[in-house]
């Protein structure tokens, strides 16, 4: 009797918790017949429990998710608990629910007697992640609108968003830099400045704007940090150009000042013995001793306004040609074999010896008129300025450099050299001279540097008096 209660309880009890369970449950045998059905199924069905039981669950599907349905009972009926999501709109209710399912087999006397269909409505839910992942693509569609490269820091300094931008620029994957810090993905001297400006943001809570160059993409960049409690957003662009532009104009701007000397200084000499000279000229008859001599100084100043504005001109012509000289592939050897040719009777005279390591194949990017100019004035001045107690050498090599993109070209000679430290930025300045030698004007090194950076390069100059002086040209 004892026994028969607690069977009658437990009965009861599942009775209880079947009728009052929140979520959908529907028992069925294994031809999908619904034999039970609680409260909860009803409403989901909008039916009457008489019009549900001893039917197929399939009477009330749309005919799109018969078989999702039939497919998992059978997965279920070989004893195995089945779970999986749908969108499902039964047939006589007025909207579509989405669904977690879980199918659980009933085991009795060692057999699966049916299976516990239970349905949890997680539609609030799905429509709250819908939307959530709605806004969080056009979060993303306004993140890869952004013109400027832009990511987002959190506390940690961790990147939590970044846009295509920060890839292209910074030549990087958003899946290497997600979750991790700036520090991980950039090494301590990258980061120094951009640390300094992004700690200052953190700790007053106010938006910084700085301009700091990028090693390793050889960028300048202009960047805005904007502090939040969740961290920091930081947008940056590339101002390359614009700085180069602006290091162009103040290279123009002292081009000027150097042009305005000559004109103050090295016209002005001239100028006035031949204004002088004419005067003198006009108040003599040219029968006179005098007149000669007057006129062979007229001449003289002359001659040297003429070498002024000669050097002016050239100038003048460079920096107008710069902008449109059409760059190609130029082999070194062949240039510097003209040049060679060219000064082949100099350098016999002065018995110098020329040493070439420039392999034949190796060619660089430029104009060929300003490679010519380059190679001549530095053999020239190496002519020029040799040591009389000793015979020429000068070594002139190219090759690909190792340090960093394009080719390092070094011309090298014994010659008498000159005090660096002493010359100082002058070095490739006009009409600066090192040496007291007559047939040096203080030109030929400002045209060198201004047909290596026309194309794009830099030079380096090391020298030591009386034991020589050595070039290094960088060009792409």
């Amino acid at each position: 009797m004892q026994d028969g209660n607690q069977l009658v309880e437990s009965e009861q009890r599942f009775r209880s918790l079947f009728d009052n369970n929140p979520d959908c449950v529907i028992f069925q045998n294994k031809a999908s017949t619904i034999l039970d059905a609680n409260p909860a199924s009803l409403r989901l069905l909008n039916r009457r429990k008489e019009e549900l039981l001893g039917r197929p669950l399939s009477d009330f599907l749309p005919p799109d998710k018969i078989l999702l349905f039939q497919e998992k009972l059978e997965e279920a009926f070989t004893g195995r608990k089945v779970q999986f999501e749908v969108e499902v709109q039964f047939l006589g209710t007025p909207h579509p629910r989405v669904l977690d399912i879980v199918k659980v087999p009933l085991w009795v006397d060692g057999r699966v007697a049916g299976v516990h269909m239970m349905g949890r409505d997680i539609t609030d839910m799905a429509i709250s992640q819908a939307t959530v992942l709605q806004q969080s693509k056009k979060l993303n569609t306004i993140f890869e609108s952004i013109t400027d490269a832009f990511f987002l820091l959190d506390k940690q300094w961790r990147f939590t968003s970044v846009n295509s931008e920060v890839e292209r620029l910074l030549g990087v994957n958003r899946h290497d830099l997600l979750g991790r810090t700036v520090w991980q993905v950039f090494n301590k001297e990258v980061t120094q400045q951009f640390y300094q400006q992004y700690q200052q943001a953190m700790i007053t809570g106010e938006a910084v704007h700085f301009e700091t160059f990028f090693e390793p993409r050889q960028l300048w960049v202009d960047v805005k940090a904007f502090p939040s409690e969740e961290g920091l957003s930081v947008y940056f662009s590339d101002v390359t150009d614009k700085v180069k532009a602006h290091q162009e104009l103040y290279h123009q701007n002292k081009d000027l000042q150097q042009f305005a000397y000559i004109v103050s200084h090295n016209f002005r000499a001239p100028l006035a013995n031949m204004l002088g000279l004419v005067e003198l000229l006009t108040s003599l008859d040219k029968h006179q001793p005098q007149y000669d001599e007057l006129l062979s100084h007229l001449r003289i100043s002359t001659e040297q306004l003429d070498s002024v504005m000669r050097d002016m001109n050239t100038i003048l012509t460079i920096r107008d040609k710069q902008e449109v000289a059409m760059p190609e592939q130029v082999p070194l050897a062949e240039v510097i074999e003209q040049v060679l040719q060219n000064l082949q009777e100099m350098l016999q005279q002065c018995g110098a010896e020329v040493r070439l390591a420039v392999p034949p194949e190796l060619r660089v990017r430029g104009n060929r008129a300003y490679l010519y100019s380059i190679f001549f004035n530095l053999l020239s001045n190496s002519i020029k300025y040799r040591a009389e107690d000793r015979p020429l050498l000068v070594e002139l090599s190219a090759e690909s450099s190792k340090t960093e993109p394009g080719i390092r070209i070094e011309v090298a000679d014994n010659g008498l050299g000159f005090d660096v430290e002493r010359a100082g930025s002058d070095v490739f300045k006009l009409y600066k001279r090192f040496h007291s030698r007559p047939d040096g004007r203080g030109l030929g090194l400002y045209l060198v540097k201004n047909h290596v950076e026309a194309m794009g390069g830099r030079i380096e100059v090391s020298s030591e008096v009386n034991i020589g002086t050595r070039f290094i040209v960088y060009l792409v």
